[in-house]
Order: C-alpha cells, then sequence, then structure tokens
C-alpha cells in the first residue's frame, strides 16, 4: 500500500509544481503588462518632452466663417523641453466638431510662412502666406533639438461643411527619442462659426 501511495503521489506533486510555476509566469507577465510606464501592446509611450508654449493657453477664433470657407488652423508650434534631441513624426487636432472637416494636414517651416500662423484664409488671402503652396515637410522626421522650440509647426486644411457649434480642440502629437516612439497630447483650442463675411479694402 506505501509503495502504491508514493506511485500515485508523484505525479500530482509534479502537476502541482507545473501549476505553480505556470502561475508564477502569468502574474509575472501581468505585472510587465501592467507596470506604471510600459507600453502595451500595439500602443506608444505616453510622452511628456513638448511643451505647446503659448498656444497651449491661447483660443483662437474666427467668427466671420461662410459654408464652404477653408482655413488653415494652426497646432502648436512645440519646444523640446528634455536634454536630449527629439523627432517629431506627425501631429493632427484630436476633436473635429461637426460642421467641419479636416481636408489635409501639412508640416511647415516659420521662415516660409513668416512666423507662425494661427488661422488663416486657404488660398493666401488677406496678405496671409498660401501654405498648399509652401514645402511640406508632413511625413518627413523633423528634427528638435534639446531645450529647443522647433522652426517647424503642423497645420490643418479645415472646410466649414455647416453651421458650427463646437470647437476644434485637442492637438496630438508622435515623437521618437532614442529607440522609444512617443504619443503626447496638447491643448489647443479653435473656435470657427458661422458669420457676417469679413469686408476687404480693394
Amino acid at each position: 500500500m506505501a509503495v502504491t501511495t508514493r506511485a500515485s503521489s508523484t505525479p500530482s506533486k509534479k502537476r502541482l509544481l507545473l501549476a505553480l510555476a505556470a502561475a508564477v509566469a502569468t502574474l509575472t507577465a501581468l505585472g510587465v503588462l501592467f507596470a506604471p510606464g510600459a507600453r502595451h501592446a500595439g500602443h506608444d509611450v505616453d510622452g511628456r518632452a513638448l511643451d505647446g508654449n503659448l498656444q497651449s493657453g491661447t483660443f483662437v477664433f474666427n467668427d466671420h466663417a461662410q459654408i464652404g470657407s477653408e482655413y488653415w488652423v494652426a497646432l502648436p508650434l512645440v519646444s523640446n523641453t528634455t536634454g536630449k534631441p527629439l523627432t517629431l513624426l506627425n501631429a493632427k487636432i484630436t476633436h473635429v466638431p461637426e460642421g467641419l472637416e479636416v481636408l489635409e494636414y501639412r508640416a511647415v517651416n516659420t521662415k516660409d510662412t513668416h512666423g507662425h500662423a494661427l488661422i488663416i484664409s486657404a488660398g493666401g488671402k488677406h496678405g496671409m502666406p498660401d501654405l498648399a503652396k509652401v514645402h511640406n515637410y508632413a511625413g518627413q522626421p523633423i528634427e528638435v533639438n534639446p531645450k529647443t522650440e522647433s522652426d517647424f509647426y503642423y497645420s490643418a486644411h479645415v472646410r466649414v461643411t455647416g453651421r458650427v457649434h463646437e470647437n476644434l480642440t485637442g492637438c496630438r502629437f508622435w515623437y521618437r527619442q532614442g529607440s522609444t516612439k512617443y504619443r503626447q497630447d496638447l491643448e489647443c483650442t479653435t473656435e470657427i462659426r458661422l458669420g457676417p463675411p469679413l469686408k476687404t479694402q480693394d
């Protein structure tokens, strides 16, 4: 009987050890997946390197829009707040309300647009630059040195399709620093509303 008991208990002990090993492996994997700051599969790491400067606290508006009007709406001109260089990869506005649609995004150099044009009519009207005609750096890596403001900014080509009751809000940036790709959201608000057209001098 003793032999039979020992023989039957050995597989049970092995199964118990295997179960414990599997449990430890599972808990270890979960600890890695849910550790603070860890990157989940298919998601970028949350970044903190960018500063949206003045535009993150500025309310930009145009209350003279017409249905069919088109504008270039700038995203913040960002700074690299860290001591290491980074590369801007892409950017977009996260909330586009009903009545507006984004036709495209462009990345432009402030030297080509004579500064950071926050909101201007498409087509280069009223003496403003035509962003559709300057060099587009979107899709290309844009280097930003440590503790430096970028010379480039992203701008959205927006068309008014109807009455607008909400604002364009939230600006999301993707960048790479070292071997890691980051995503960071910055505050930005642009109000576009229908209203009487601006009168221009001939």
